[in-house]
């Protein structure tokens, strides 16, 4: 089998692919499939495709192929020795979800604990905390099965080339998730039918032995001469083979109570604003005013991925969990507390486009104690909770760089899928973070027409970009000096969305599987 990488078409015509593909190859009887696709819209509308052809050239005859190398899929092998009978997950987001999706399949038996709700469950909770602003602090957007990311855009890019990454995507696919994503450059499932996904990979566990407990908090860890004895949930002791906490980036009560229990560190993360533009502003920007291909075949949401370094400052700021066709969601977890996040659905066909604009920080603005990051983030969130009593904060950009507060809407309304409220954000964060964020905004909107517009719409706060804290581990994903505990996921600090969170739950399997 052979890859031919960059493959340049007008359309998204699968005639002229294959006769393409005809043509560099120099025959008529062989098989293909796409193994990436994207739009290069540069110079007008462009698809750009890698594809695998089912050939086996001589290397005289690869070498006469343009763009062609050999291609083996690289599978993770598992090395199985003396894995424990019985592991304990904390976390039923991507990471403990992997976790236990590999075990269960080798021959472990799991048991998982997940703060939040089923998903059936927790679908309703976050509805009422919708229309009537009652929060459930166990049970939100951030806590539950399947994690933050079951209520987000469901991407799932990755920059690695780890192998397990198609992992990955093989088995979202198989659980059901839509076809696109084995073969989309930038691949997303969307909020609704990742949610069926996560079910079925659920069950799929259970069949393999492995059980699920919702709305079961870890409150106690019991750790003796480096290893931990028992950990205690909703108040009971539970002992295991390995335990493997796979928390997420939020869960800060877990924080504070592991903080003088495992070895960790502060790390530095993103804080910032949702920003909104018209949908189609950003298609126009991004496809040159052109809403499908030259064949008539529609274009899809566009997305963009947008940075600056300010060298006065030394700060750094850039666009994250782009949502086209997307919506604002009140994240909050915990009470009088206020921050967004962007969803999307599958088709992505929302009024609105939005993104994180965020600002990276460290100890020199958050503070040097452990875990003054987290406490940063919580301060934030009381402001911006205190400022509208509870709504989501929105204002316009203009105003926002004018110090005042918003009154009247320009042509873009929010897409906040919950009460909000006209306000001035300029009250919430130190000046040196709202000065760069106007610098950045200002910045992008020379990079990509609309972005800096006077009525884009801001809202607050975006907190929980990654997790404010690092655990330290072993190359084996193991808390540094304990040796049944694995820290994992994003909570854990060593990963940053579905995919990688996943990936290393992967990791964490595949080293519980080969102990010895």
């Amino acid at each position: 089998m052979i890859i031919i990488r960059n493959i340049i078409l007008e359309s998204d015509n699968p005639e002229k692919l294959k006769s393409k593909i005809e043509k560099l190859i120099n025959k008529k009887d062989f098989s293909y499939e796409i193994y990436r696709k994207s739009i290069d819209s540069r110079k007008g509308i462009k698809f750009s495709y890698q594809v695998l052809v089912d050939i086996d050239p001589t290397d005289k005859e690869l070498k006469r192929i343009k763009n062609a190398d050999r291609f083996e899929f690289r599978q993770s092998n598992i090395e199985i020795n003396h894995p424990p009978k019985e592991v304990t997950i904390i976390g039923a987001g991507p990471s403990g979800l992997f976790t236990a999706y590999v075990l269960s399949q080798n021959g472990v038996k799991v048991k998982v604990y997940e703060r939040g709700e089923a998903i059936e469950d927790r679908i309703k909770t976050i509805e009422k905390f919708k229309n009537t602003g009652k929060l459930n602090p166990e049970s939100n957007i951030q806590f539950g099965e399947g994690g933050a990311g079951t209520y987000s855009d469901g991407k799932l890019t990755a920059r690695s080339k780890d192998p397990r990454v198609r992992m990955v995507l093989e088995t979202f696919h198989k659980h059901g998730a839509p076809d696109d994503i084995m073969i989309d450059a930038k691949p997303h499932i969307g909020t609704d039918l990742l949610r069926e996904v996560i079910i079925n990979m659920r069950e799929e566990i259970k069949s393999n032995g492995g059980e699920f407990y919702f709305s079961h908090h870890l409150d106690g860890i019991n750790i003796t001469d480096k290893k931990v004895k028992n950990i205690s949930i909703n108040g009971n002791n539970i002992e295991s083979g390995a335990y493997v906490i796979a928390i997420g980036h939020s869960a800060r009560d877990t924080f504070e109570m592991l903080s003088d229990k495992i070895s960790m560190e502060n790390k530095n993360f993103a804080v910032g604003f949702r920003i909104e533009h018209k949908r189609q502003t950003i298609n126009n920007s991004q496809y040159n005013g052109k809403d499908t291909d030259i064949e008539g075949n529609p274009l899809p949401a566009a997305s963009y991925n947008l940075s600056y370094n300010d060298k006065e400052s030394g700060l750094s700021a850039y666009t994250f969990c782009m949502c086209p066709g997307g919506y604002v969601v009140n994240a909050s977890s915990e009470e009088n507390m206020t921050c967004v996040n962007g969803m999307s659905y599958h088709d992505r066909d929302g009024e609105n486009s939005n993104a994180a604009i965020i600002v990276t920080i460290g100890e020199e603005i958050y503070g040097n104690n452990l875990l003054d990051g987290m406490r940063f983030q919580r301060e934030i969130e009381k402001k911006a909770f205190n400022l509208t009593k509870g709504d989501v904060p929105v204002q316009k950009f203009v105003d926002f760089k004018e110090n005042k507060e918003t009154t009247v809407l320009g042509n873009i309304k929010p897409s906040v899928e919950s009460a909000y409220k006209l306000a001035n954000l300029r009250s919430i964060y130190p000046d040196i973070i709202d000065e760069m964020l106007i610098k950045s905004i200002d910045y992008m909107g020379n990079r990509l027409r609309g972005f800096s517009a006077d009525d884009s719409i801001l809202s607050g706060v975006e907190t929980r970009s990654s997790s404010p804290i690092r655990m330290l581990r072993d190359e084996e994903n193991k808390s540094q000096g304990i040796s049944n505990l694995y820290v994992i996921g994003e909570g854990s600090g060593h990963s940053g969305g579905i995919v990688s969170s996943a990936v290393d739950g992967i990791k964490t399997a595949e080293s519980i599987l080969s102990r010895k």
